[in-house]
C-alpha cells in the first residue's frame, strides 16, 4: 500500500449518473484514510449533489475549457497545484481527465481509462480491462494503491433545504411519502428512451392496479394524453439536490437508464430500469435487490416490448414494501 496521503484529488468528469457511481470509491478512500482531505472534481452540473457529503472536504466543479476558454483552463490547473495534492485518482478517465490529474501536481497518480491508455499514470492497475461492473472498474484504480475496496452501494447526502423543499412539493401534490411510484421517462440520449406510448401504457396499467403515480420531467415539460394528464402529479425541472430529494420521497422509481435512476438508488429508493444499448446490464446495472432492470436481447430500447416490460414492472412492485 502507498503511504497514507494527506490530500487526495478524486476526479470523475462524466455525467451526473457517473458522478453518483463514484461514491463507492469515495467511501472506500474515506474509510482507508479518514484523516485525509478529499477534494472531489466532477462536472459542474453534478457538483451540487456533493456539497453536504461529510466525506468530501471540497467539491471542485469543472466546466469544459471550450465553454469557458483557455484562460479559465489555465486558472483551473494553477488552482489545483496550489492545493498541494499528494495523490490524484482519475476514474473512468479520458485524456482530459488524466491531464487534470497530471496538471494537479500530485506526485502519485492512479488513472483508469476503461477503453484506452491510462495517460500520465504512475500507479498502474494490474487488472485486465474487460467488461465488468462500472464500480468494479473504478475500484481497479483504488486497487493500484494497495487498497481492497468492497461494497458497491452508492450513497448521497441530501442537504436539509433540499429535503424540506421536496417534502413540501410532495405534500402539495397530495402524494404520500413512500407511497407513490415515480415514473421518469426522460434520458439524455435517444437510444436510452423507451417510446412514450409504452410509458403511457405502463402508466395506465399501474393506475388500473391501484398505484399512485407521479411523473418526473427533469429536463423539459412533459406532454401527456388527456386521460393521463387529468389529475397528474408532474414534477418539473428542479435544482438537482431537490430532484434527488423528490426521488427519495417515492416508494419506487421506474426509469430509463439515466441520471434519475442513479440518484434514486443512491437515496435508498428501489428502482426498475428500462435499459437501452449499447451498454449492457453487466456493466451499467451494478445494483442488486431491491433494484431491477430489463433489457431486450438486441440491446435496442425500441425492441423492449410493452407486453414484456409491463408485467415485469407490476410483478416487481408487488415485492416492494
Amino acid at each position: 500500500m502507498i503511504p497514507a496521503p494527506r490530500s487526495i484529488l478524486l476526479i470523475k468528469l462524466r455525467g451526473i449518473g457517473d458522478a453518483v457511481l463514484a461514491t463507492p470509491c469515495l467511501e472506500a478512500l474515506h474509510r482507508a484514510w479518514p484523516q485525509a482531505r478529499i477534494s472531489l472534481m466532477v462536472s459542474a452540473p453534478a457538483a451540487p449533489l456533493f456539497r453536504a457529503d461529510p466525506r468530501v472536504a471540497e467539491v471542485i466543479p469543472y466546466q469544459a475549457s471550450w465553454v469557458r476558454g483557455l484562460r479559465h483552463q489555465a486558472a483551473t490547473f494553477a488552482g489545483l497545484q496550489r492545493r498541494g495534492f499528494d495523490l490524484a485518482i482519475c476514474l473512468h478517465a479520458s485524456f482530459r481527465t488524466a491531464l487534470m490529474g497530471w496538471m494537479s501536481g500530485a506526485p502519485l497518480r492512479s488513472v483508469r481509462n476503461h477503453s484506452g491508455r491510462d495517460w500520465f499514470c504512475n500507479l498502474p492497475a494490474r487488472e485486465r480491462k474487460e467488461p465488468k461492473s462500472i464500480i468494479q472498474r473504478d475500484f481497479d484504480a483504488l486497487r493500484a494503491l494497495g487498497l481492497a475496496p468492497s461494497g458497491e452501494a452508492t450513497r448521497l447526502y441530501l442537504e436539509p433545504w433540499a429535503k424540506a423543499e421536496a417534502a413540501s412539493l410532495w405534500r402539495g401534490l397530495g402524494l404520500p411519502r413512500r407511497g407513490a411510484v415515480l415514473l421518469s421517462p426522460s434520458a439524455s440520449k435517444p437510444e436510452r428512451r423507451w417510446p412514450s406510448e409504452r410509458w403511457q401504457a405502463l402508466a395506465r396499467a399501474l393506475r388500473a392496479a391501484g398505484r399512485r403515480l407521479a411523473w418526473l420531467a427533469p429536463y423539459e415539460p412533459l406532454s401527456l394524453p388527456a386521460d393521463l394528464a387529468k389529475g397528474a402529479a408532474i414534477i418539473g425541472p428542479l435544482p438537482l439536490p431537490v430532484q434527488a430529494a423528490c426521488l427519495a420521497q417515492a416508494g419506487a422509481v421506474v426509469a430509463n437508464d439515466s441520471g434519475p435512476r442513479h440518484l434514486a438508488a443512491a437515496c435508498g429508493t428501489p428502482t426498475f430500469t428500462l435499459f437501452g444499448g449499447p451498454e449492457t446490464l453487466r456493466e451499467w446495472q451494478p445494483y442488486g435487490p431491491p433494484h431491477q432492470a430489463l433489457q431486450a436481447q438486441s440491446l435496442r430500447i425500441e425492441d423492449l416490448a410493452a407486453e414484456q416490460a409491463i408485467p415485469a414492472v407490476l410483478a416487481w412492485l408487488k415485492t416492494q414494501r
